[in-house]
């Protein structure tokens, strides 16, 4: 999963990117309402909520909600704002927002309804994922291969997650990258062939076939 994060304040911006990684996701941050506007009309497809501050400067949260709402992109937004008043939330949802929290928050509160707003039918996710022995169970972060764990680091679920719910897709390796990484990754170095052949390492054990299926000068498949 990942998340963009739209806020002036850099500190803060910071503050939640660092608390989204310690949970397992990738998250970038941008400084102003015009940079986060553009942000979302060319690679809206990269991630799978964002974190929108209402006052900021070129732009206001309000015209950014707006205006991607006339373009038809239906990515998740969780407005924060300072104002805590009926009308402005009244505004806030009937300009496209989907949730918002009230100034000053906790990060467990926004962690979580962010999660909230992953569940939500248009954006829902089977609970548990199957690729063939294997088992994904993306809320308590647990492999199985044939009922035993198998232990990863918070980098290695997530690739290992964006694989199985594109089972037998070939991936291109700039994809895996602006899904799992920060969009400031260089593409073109080798962190997605050493963390793909960490996972090798560690599911291709006892098994006569590699799960995941190099395509030379493409990516990636996994095999199901």
């Amino acid at each position: 999963m990942k998340i963009l994060i739209v806020e002036d304040q850099e500190k803060l911006a910071q503050l939640l990117k660092k608390g989204f990684e310690r949970e397992g996701f990738a998250a970038d941050y941008l400084l102003d309402g015009e940079a986060g506007q553009r942000r979302l009309e060319l690679n809206h497809k990269d991630y799978d909520a964002v974190i929108l501050d209402l006052m900021m400067p070129k732009k206001s949260g309000y015209e950014v909600c707006e205006n991607i709402r006339k373009l038809k992109i239906s990515i998740p937004i969780l407005v924060l704002t300072a104002k805590d008043s009926l009308e402005d939330k009244v505004n806030l949802l009937n300009l496209g927002a989907d949730d918002y929290i009230v100034k000053p928050f906790s990060f467990k509160e926004v962690l979580a309804r962010v999660r909230a707003l992953l569940r939500r039918p248009e954006a829902t996710l089977p609970s548990e994922l199957e690729a063939g022995s294997l088992t994904l169970n993306p809320v308590t972060r647990k492999v199985t291969h044939n009922g035993e764990e198998i232990p990863l680091t918070l980098k290695e679920f997530s690739l290992l997650e964006f694989l199985m719910r594109h089972p037998n897709e070939i991936i291109e390796r700039e994809k895996i990258i602006t899904s799992i990484w920060d969009f400031d990754v260089d593409v073109f170095n080798n962190v997605v062939d050493v963390y793909i052949n960490k996972l090798r390492n560690k599911l291709d054990q006892d098994r006569n076939k590699k799960m995941i299926e190099t395509v030379r000068g493409i990516g990636y498949r996994l095999k199901v």
